[in-house]
């Protein structure tokens, strides 16, 4: 009984330790200054998505969660004081072969880095150049 306990401990601690390290670990996570989620056509007006949101300075980069029913042409333009950034992205799967499945992943390719030079208010606008029924995740992290 007694070496049962001391095998046991060790594996309780160290799950005890991992589990706080992921906490501790989470809150240093950057949170996006921007961030939606486009999976309705009722989130676009005329065909485009629009929000103005706040930025501190510094260097940002988009990201995005794609599939392949996301919109095969993403056009982006963020605006505001000092900064006009515009880029066209491009849906591009990548076919992954593990010898007994076939799978793709998907990622947009583009410039994904803008600068913002001062604290301010941000107009992003996401057109999805009429493929509005493809859902898509789009995020601006602080690098």
């Amino acid at each position: 009984m007694v070496n049962r306990f001391l095998v046991t401990m060790p594996v309780v601690a160290g799950a005890a330790l991992v589990l706080f390290l992921g906490m501790t670990d989470g809150d240093q996570k950057e949170e996006a200054a921007f961030h939606v989620t486009l999976a309705s056509p009722s989130q676009y007006a005329g065909g485009v998505y629009t929000e103005v949101f706040s930025a501190t300075p510094g260097t940002y980069s988009l990201s995005f969660v794609p599939n392949g029913d996301s919109p095969a042409t993403l056009a982006i333009s963020i605006t505001g004081a000092g900064v006009a950034f515009s880029e066209e992205y491009a849906l591009n799967g990548i076919l992954h072969d593990t010898g007994i499945s076939q799978y793709y992943t998907w990622e947009y390719l583009g410039h994904n880095t803008l600068s913002v030079p001062l604290e301010q208010r941000l107009t992003i606008t996401i057109d999805p150049r009429g493929e509005i029924l493809g859902p898509v995740s789009v995020s601006l992290v602080k690098n």
